[in-house]
């Protein structure tokens, strides 16, 4: 069904998340590196058994909550209208959306219920995109629902972690900067993502890259690989910005977050 991609444990290793069909649980596959292959963590890391019963779609390893592990969403909905038919079953057309936050020791607790998303209306839902609508530096998803109106999820989470948000223009690589990746180190920890051109499930995500920081106030180091292979570094790069950086330029726009006004 729906695929994603993301280094979910800090190990430098891309790992991959699949949604899967009813009765089938989503996988986990942690990347054990050069020679050893994956391994299926989807039940080991306790996101598998609250959407076992559902027919999973959109999917993907996103940090909500800026503190620089990635979390993960899934939505839910299933291919025949006709289940809500048949008498005393459990699966129906309209199912549910998850949401797990990332504990950091390769196990997700499911959140849904505190972050809102299970008291939201039953749906059958496909695409699932992430970006940041506002520019406030929190992580939104759109959603595409079968035969109703697409639902903009927005963040209204307040927390003082710090972000960074990255936008790249290639120049002698592709302008959409596709298949770049950023690397950043902060605070101790080493994260990166790759700008990707389609995820999920048929769908695409905002270009630019997303970084939660934790308590890190400075990126003591950003590193851009463009496609063409060319390496860039910046050194103490500040937090809470969102920065455009052009193919062999380095950083040529600085703009603050649009932080949402206290009510």
């Amino acid at each position: 069904m729906g695929v994603d991609f993301g280094d979910f444990d800090h190990d430098g290793l891309l790992d991959i998340t699949v949604s899967n069909f009813a009765e089938q649980v989503d996988n986990l596959y942690h990347n054990d590196g050069p020679n050893k292959g994956f391994v299926e963590m989807g039940w080991s890391s306790k996101m598998g058994q609250p959407v076992f019963p559902y027919v999973k779609w959109g999917t993907g390893l996103v940090d909500f909550d800026n503190d620089g592990w990635l979390d993960l969403f899934v939505a839910s909905g299933h291919v025949y209208p006709q289940v809500d038919t048949i008498a005393n079953n459990s699966s129906r057309y309209r199912q549910p959306m998850f949401l797990f936050r990332n504990k950091g020791d390769r196990v997700f607790e499911d959140i849904s219920a505190a972050a809102g998303v299970a008291a939201l209306p039953l749906a059958c839902r496909r695409g699932a995109a992430f970006g940041d609508i506002r520019n406030d530096g929190n992580m939104d998803i759109l959603l595409l629902n079968v035969g109703e109106p697409p639902s903009l999820l927005i963040q209204d989470a307040s927390n003082t972690r710090h972000r960074a948000t990255f936008r790249l223009v290639g120049t002698k690589s592709n302008r959409a900067a596709i298949a770049a990746r950023i690397t950043i180190s902060s605070g101790g920890m080493t994260q990166f993502d790759e700008v990707h051109g389609g995820s999920s499930y048929l769908s695409q995500n905002d270009l630019r890259v997303h970084f939660g920081l934790g308590e890190s106030k400075m990126m003591e180091a950003v590193t851009i690989r463009w496609p063409n292979g060319n390496i860039e570094e910046l050194k103490n790069v500040a937090a809470d910005e969102i920065y455009t950086i052009t193919e062999g330029q380095g950083i040529t726009e600085t703009k603050p977050y649009q932080l949402p006004v206290a009510k």
